[in-house]
């Protein structure tokens, strides 16, 4: 092989080194800078309460509904019979202001919802409010491309989470945390008189993962104004954030330079070729 055949290899290797991190730091920076207008656009529509909803959130109160690990079980597709809903597409939104986290919610955490964001588990309430409810929402405790539930560990008691959806605006405060198996769904059924919203992800943050963490909340109050929460907002949490952004950054230039250097020794090549 010729000297100039392995540089140009050499350098091609640098590159997919680079590239390779860099598309999931990308990936990660995209959804972070799109989080406001994706969720302004899902405050465009007209969406409202039917009675298939009410009634499936029956059935959970009831105990009618069984409740499937979304992380043992990625082939899992729940059954839901509800008219008019399209399963793809945006039921609500959850906001947590401490984490400046703005995710999409879907109804059934498939695999493919738990790529685009967060999602409701079956069997448990949808995210609509009400007594003797308890929307369980599952995220992935970080994923390839986005942050998701990286950082609910840092939620505190009295720490706001938001759902914003078919009922208007809905405010909870964290109560507390718990961590189980991840058979141990009798931690996340409805409790009589409570209206609660859980958040489920892995633990802990590094694997295995063989816990789920839950981090619950109780209902305080209904809002029906939008809302823009301002809350001091931990150092730890926006210092990944904007890791990112300039690990983003720096990989795009360090790319552009490794393929300058690349294409300039390439012509050097030739030209010196050509004086032979």
């Amino acid at each position: 092989m010729k000297a100039k055949t392995r540089v140009i290899i050499g350098y091609l290797f640098i590159l997919l080194g680079i590239f390779m991190p860099l598309l999931a730091f990308t990936s990660m920076s995209y959804r972070e800078l799109m989080a406001n207008k994706n969720y302004a656009s899902f405050k465009a529509r007209d969406s409202q309460v039917t009675d298939d909803l009410i009634d499936y959130n029956k059935k959970v109160i009831k105990g009618d509904s069984n409740i499937i690990d979304p992380f043992d079980n990625e082939d899992y597709v729940g059954a839901y019979d509800i008219k008019g809903i399209d399963k793809d597409e945006v039921f609500a939104y959850l906001i947590i202001p401490k984490l400046d986290m703005k995710k999409p919610i879907y109804l059934d955490a498939t695999f493919d919802h738990l790529d685009w964001g967060v999602a409701q588990v079956e069997g448990t309430s949808l995210p609509l409010g009400g007594m003797s409810t308890r929307s369980v929402i599952a995220g992935h405790r970080g994923w390839w491309g986005d942050l998701m539930f990286y950082n609910v560990d840092k939620l505190e008691v009295g720490d706001e989470i938001f759902i914003d959806g078919r009922t208007g605006l809905l405010e909870y405060r964290v109560t507390g945390t718990d961590i189980i198996s991840p058979s141990d769904w009798e931690s996340i059924l409805p409790v009589a008189g409570k209206d609660m919203v859980t958040l489920l992800t892995c633990h802990p943050k590094r694997p295995p993962r063989p816990k789920r963490l839950l981090i619950n909340a109780e209902r305080v109050e209904e809002k029906k104004a939008d809302v823009k929460p301002v809350v001091e907002e931990k150092t730890e949490v926006n210092y990944l954030k904007y890791v990112i952004y300039l690990v983003t950054i720096i990989g795009w230039l360090a790319m552009v330079l490794v393929f300058i250097r690349m294409v300039g020794y390439i012509r050097s090549s030739k030209r010196r070729s050509r004086r032979r």
